[in-house]
């Protein structure tokens, strides 16, 4: 079994790093901040590679980069897999010393309490530069894109496992456990499994639940998935399915026409250049079939939930991007085509990465809904 592995390049993280710090400068800092916590902290694994266990607090500057890291045990690990990185104990940490010889300092993520006291205390500004990194990150490089590619094989075999695992009898927590294992034992990780599990002849939801609820398949169930595996932390790929048990009802067949055709008009649509308004028009099959969407009909992705994001115009809270494609985008194409009662729906989909003359397919798995074998 080949396992599925990517380091970034010190050249990489050097890229990040002179970026991170350009636009420290641009609001007057010499330093940066960035803070993470609970499995959520993609800028300091932006920065130097390491995927946020409990607390993270990261300094950048020109002399170099510190990490204090939760808890002690974690500190081994930590310093194996980082790049070019002093790890210290989060218990050492204090916020004196992350503000020492600044005046004014960028923060990247939430800022803890205690730093903000400390900050007034001492006369440091800090100043968010969120919304300026989160548009640096959304071209990717090449080596991004080599990560998204596995990104994507790993998400394909997890898929593939949830499809098979889907017989009568099978809990949503077995169609979970049956994905998690495809793509652990290939070196993936959990990113996002998704799951409904609904009747085709009396449906009650319309899309897939963020944590299983005990739903069991049946002989007349549609299973619909939304699924992100990544071999480096924050580079997933995504991918969406729905797979018929029985013989999908008029309606369900009707909603995946239109799902098909949404995805096709906007896939045919994607190009650098291309205005990303464009693509929410590409959808307007959807409410011209009397359908509508629960879920965003596209997004970026890959090193955070980024532009450009579109919904289709019946959606709730609607969003119209602006601005234009540009090559290097990762982005989810994802017409979930619902019901107006949103008691049913159909998922469909997967990322792509754009090119000058249109896109590149990042996943392998047949397109399409599944029957189940």
């Amino acid at each position: 079994m080949t396992i599925l592995e990517y380091r970034f390049s010190p050249k990489e993280y050097q890229r990040r790093r002179e970026a991170a710090l350009r636009l420290a400068n641009d609001v007057g800092a010499q330093c940066v901040l960035a803070f993470g916590e609970n499995r959520s902290g993609l800028h300091v694994t932006y920065l130097n590679g390491w995927a946020v266990t409990r607390a993270a607090w990261l300094r950048l500057d020109e002399s170099g980069c510190r990490m204090w890291v939760q808890f002690h045990n974690h500190i081994p690990y930590a310093r194996r897999v980082v790049f070019d990185t002093e790890v210290l104990d989060f218990g050492d940490a204090t916020p004196t010393e992350l503000l020492t010889g600044h005046s004014v300092i960028a923060t990247l993520g939430a800022v803890p309490a205690s730093v903000v006291l400390a900050a007034r205390g001492a006369g440091v500004e800090l100043v968010s530069i969120d919304k300026e990194h989160a548009a640096l990150r959304v071209v990717k490089s090449s080596e991004e894109v080599d990560a998204l590619r596995l990104g994507a094989r790993a998400s394909d075999i997890g898929a593939a496992a949830l499809i098979e695992a889907c017989v009568p009898g099978a809990t949503d927590w077995e169609l979970l456990a049956a994905a998690r294992s495809a793509y652990t034992k290939v070196g993936g990780r959990d990113h996002i499994c998704y799951i409904c599990v609904s009747d085709a002849t009396k449906p009650d939801r319309d899309v897939p639940s963020q944590v299983p609820e005990g739903r069991v398949v049946s002989e007349d169930s549609v299973v619909t998935f939304e699924l992100s595996a990544s071999v480096c932390a924050e580079y997933p790929g995504q991918i969406l399915r729905t797979v018929f048990v029985g013989d999908p009802s008029n309606e369900y067949v009707r909603l995946h026409e239109v799902a098909m055709q949404a995805r096709h008009s906007v896939r045919s649509t994607i190009r650098a250049g291309v205005a990303a308004a464009d693509l929410v028009d590409a959808g307007e099959c959807i409410e011209q079939a009397g359908f509508t969407t629960t879920d965003d009909l596209f997004h970026g992705l890959g090193m955070g939930y980024l532009a450009p994001i579109g919904t289709s115009p019946s959606r709730i809270p609607v969003h119209r991007p602006s601005g234009a494609l540009e090559a290097g985008m990762a982005i989810v194409v994802q017409p979930n085509v619902t019901t107006t009662t949103h008691t049913a729906g159909v998922q469909t989909g997967e990322m792509v990465v754009v090119t000058d003359d249109g896109f590149e397919d990042l996943h392998r798995l047949p397109e399409g809904m599944v029957i189940a074998a």
